[in-house]
């Protein structure tokens, strides 16, 4: 009888090294998600390979379904290393988002106080200078009877 490979023999194992590689190399860049995704490819054609594996053993390689387990250990690593990663950047994002936010919120509310407190002591002054514009009239028309009377 003629023996053959698993189906996800090379592929899943070339996944999990690549989905490895990416989550040691380009974690720290957020490309994690892309291997989480890598990981989780193989890890499934693993599974589905090794099923098969199970209801006709004779028609496979052992060499093949050690593969396709070592294939299964790399893709399992690479998806918690990768998912690891994936999920601190999520909550590094979420915590620096927030901080934000509260940041520009309280920085909006110092400008307002202080547009606040602009205007009140602009107000201030207007009412001072009104007040001074009002008794300057008031003196410049009681000069002008004065000198109605003096004529």
């Amino acid at each position: 009888m003629h023996q053959n490979k698993l189906p996800a023999d090379p592929s899943s194992l070339t996944l999990g090294i690549i989905a490895l590689c990416i989550g040691v190399v380009l974690g720290c860049c957020g490309f994690s998600i892309i291997g989480v995704i890598l990981s989780i490819i193989g890890l499934l054609s693993a599974n589905k390979s090794l099923q098969q594996f199970d209801l006709n053993p004779n028609m496979y390689l052992l060499n093949s379904k050690n593969n396709v387990s070592t294939a299964k250990v790399i893709n399992i690593i690479a998806l918690i290393i990768n998912g690891a990663i994936t999920l601190f950047f999520v909550a590094y994002f979420i915590i620096y988002g927030t901080v934000m936010l509260s940041m520009l919120s309280f920085l909006k509310n110092i400008d307002q106080k202080e547009t606040t407190q602009e205007q009140y002591n602009y107000d201030e002054e207007d009412v001072a200078n009104e007040t001074d514009s009002i008794n300057n009239e008031a003196d410049s028309i009681y000069n002008y009877q004065d000198s109605l009377n003096q004529e």
